[in-house]
């Protein structure tokens, strides 16, 4: 099978006959694989069974709207840690104005330097936040300290396939601030074991949670986009900044990679 998917066709096999109508086979691709949400996070979350009376650590929360929605399906308190002072303004005014607000408090941090003693979280919650770390075995050993006994992390991050280019990943990581050897898994995953981890679960999403999001989307602006920037460059930087221009190319670049298999979403669950 896997010659036959990478062994080059003739031209007589790319315009000759098939066995089965051009129509027909592009018909195929457009019936959905009933592909998971973005939230199914959340249900690996729920296996560890933290519920109210437990405490959560959301970190590089951003604006708490996970550590609310935390909150609100599990009824747990939560305590989010972001690095971005912008972030905590506007989570405190979210929190502030929600129902399980009270459930929750954010406070300015980083995952190397965690804002709370020693074996205080029942659970720790990451989301696409891992590849911004630099000292990543540093981080992960912070977060055993602040994890009670028997306590686990539940991680999703994004790393990169063979298929994505040494020079593409370079740039994908210049421009989003990716730290260097983040798009790695096998790096990753030997951190993690470094740090004292044990991995329980990898759940490798792939593009599910894109495919979730662009079916009920118009996710064909994603690639126009990224088309746009890359063939009147000067004109946009020129109207939007070379940092606006950078982030805004970056971050489409960095869906589309990831709806092309250039890049993969996992979920890992890991326990000291």
């Amino acid at each position: 099978m896997a010659d036959d998917l990478t062994t080059p066709l003739t031209v007589e096999q790319v315009y000759g006959d098939w066995s089965i109508e051009w129509e027909d086979a592009v018909a195929f691709t457009d019936h959905s694989l009933n592909p998971r949400p973005r939230t199914s996070m959340y249900d690996t979350f729920s296996t560890l069974g933290v519920g109210e009376g437990g405490y959560v650590l959301d970190i590089g929360g951003r604006d708490a709207a996970q550590a609310l929605d935390l909150a609100e399906r599990f009824g747990c308190r939560v305590l989010s840690v972001d690095p971005v002072q912008a972030n905590i303004d506007l989570g405190t005014v979210d929190i502030a104005n929600h129902e399980y607000g009270h459930l929750v408090e954010n406070k300015l941090g980083t995952i190397n330097d965690i804002p709370a003693p020693d074996h205080t979280f029942d659970a720790i919650f990451s989301r696409d936040m891992m590849g911004h770390v630099e000292d990543l075995e540093g981080a992960l050993v912070e977060c055993r300290r602040v994890l009670k006994p028997g306590g686990a992390v539940v991680i999703h991050d994004v790393f990169a396939t063979p298929l994505l280019e040494p020079k593409e990943s370079a740039r994908l990581s210049a421009d989003l601030a990716q730290a260097p050897g983040r798009l790695d898994g096998e790096l990753f995953e030997r951190t993690v074991a470094e740090a004292g981890f044990t991995i329980e679960v990898i759940d490798r999403v792939a593009s599910e949670w894109l495919e979730n999001l662009l079916e009920a989307e118009d996710g064909e602006k994603r690639l126009l986009r990224a088309a746009r920037l890359n063939r009147d460059r000067d004109r946009f930087v020129e109207t939007m900044g070379v940092l606006p221009y950078r982030v805004v190319r970056g971050n489409n670049l960095w869906t589309i990679y990831r709806m092309i298999g250039k890049l993969e979403d996992r979920v890992y669950v890991i326990r000291a």
